[in-house]
């Protein structure tokens, strides 16, 4: 989980405090990560400043560098770290590849295959850094939908470009939620609805009567050209369906069957979520909110989120792979567990 929040001026003429409408946004948003913070500011000649650091939100905005005249797009982010240390800038966002700058709230997992179709090698180790790159191997802000359809897992991002300094890309995928308030002069987004609100409120009036404040709807492409609006979608990505697993009895547990229930797709009336983020488990694809989720480092390095059952069989050895089925190797690992007791025995006891 991580925080995404911004401000695009429609109207070049428009005026409005960017810098308080940028701490303001950062406050609302800083408790969906504290590992790093950052921003950059896009004006009509280009990029205007670009400024992240491994610190929580109240630090940056406490030291950071102010917004400069003439700033038509300002985009920030809060880090909640899974993949990538934050002490490398590299990882942390805007991300920025070519002449494209990302902020992206979620997890995907097939960065590697993004990277070899944009042909391009990594500078840092986190999974969003694959978007930035994809936008550039195609070169335009236009290829969000065909970028957006190519992630496997979560992902709501806001895009800009130095080569197209009066665009704007909002584009939400699977899961992450994304708020956006657009005005006939103002843009503005982020992850929760009270980020929009507030900054709105705070440092530009009184809500508008007649506009309400969307939660743009998962395949959805916001394309702000030259302050004009055109909506695209795209096939988003499912979590793959499973069936239930009944009666998995735990041999580190009690003599109690445990019971796993495992959802057959997002949405389909049999799991109910509020608006926080929900994930899908690495292993074995359960949806969970993150609250519930384990997060583990995988024998490359990588962080890998759990449900709490693979969590658990990872604590205890039986999760050693990311491929194949989780109950398979859970059940091979138990007979190994027991097989090697056995061995072990003191025959003389």
């Amino acid at each position: 989980m991580c925080g995404i929040a911004g401000v695009y001026l429609r109207d070049p003429e428009a005026k409005a405090d960017l810098n308080g409408i940028l701490d303001t946004m950062l406050d609302e948003i800083e408790h969906r990560g504290g590992d790093a913070t950052g921003f950059v500011a896009i004006g009509e000649n280009g990029v205007l400043e670009w400024q992240k650091a491994a610190v929580d939100a109240t630090d940056f905005r406490r030291y950071r560098r102010p917004v400069p005249e003439g700033t038509r797009t300002v985009m920030g982010h809060t880090r909640w770290a899974t993949q990538g240390l934050p002490g490398f800038q590299e990882n942390n966002h805007p991300l920025k590849r070519g002449s494209f700058f990302v902020i992206h709230n979620g997890h995907i997992n097939n960065d590697h295959q993004l990277f070899e179709l944009a042909g391009r090698e990594r500078y840092g180790q986190v999974d969003s850094e694959a978007i930035p790159a994809r936008f550039a191997s195609f070169g335009k802000l236009g290829a969000a939908p065909k970028v957006m359809s190519e992630l496997n897992g979560a992902a709501a991002i806001a895009a800009v470009s130095s080569d197209e300094p009066t665009d704007l890309v909002l584009a939400r995928g699977y899961s992450s939620p994304l708020f956006v308030l657009t005005t006939k002069r103002y843009v503005l987004w982020g992850s929760t609805l009270g980020t929009v609100k507030q900054a709105y409120e705070k440092h530009i009036g009184r809500l508008p009567k007649k506009t309400n404040i969307e939660q743009v709807k998962q395949g959805t492409v916001l394309h702000f050209k030259d302050g004009k609006l055109k909506r695209r979608s795209f096939k988003a990505y499912s979590p793959p369906k499973v069936k239930s697993v009944p009666n998995v009895v735990l041999p580190w547990k009690d003599s109690t069957p445990q019971t796993v229930s495992l959802a057959t797709s997002w949405g389909d009336g049999k799991v109910t979520y509020s608006t926080e983020d929900v994930i899908d488990c690495d292993e074995c694809g359960e949806i969970v909110t993150w609250r519930e989720a384990g997060f583990k480092v995988d024998a490359d390095g990588y962080t890998v989120q759990l449900c709490r059952n693979c969590d658990s069989l990872w604590e205890y050895g039986m999760v050693a792979q990311r491929s194949g089925s989780s109950f398979a190797r859970a059940v091979d690992a138990e007979f190994q567990v027991v097989n090697e007791a056995v061995l072990s025995e003191d025959d003389s006891q």
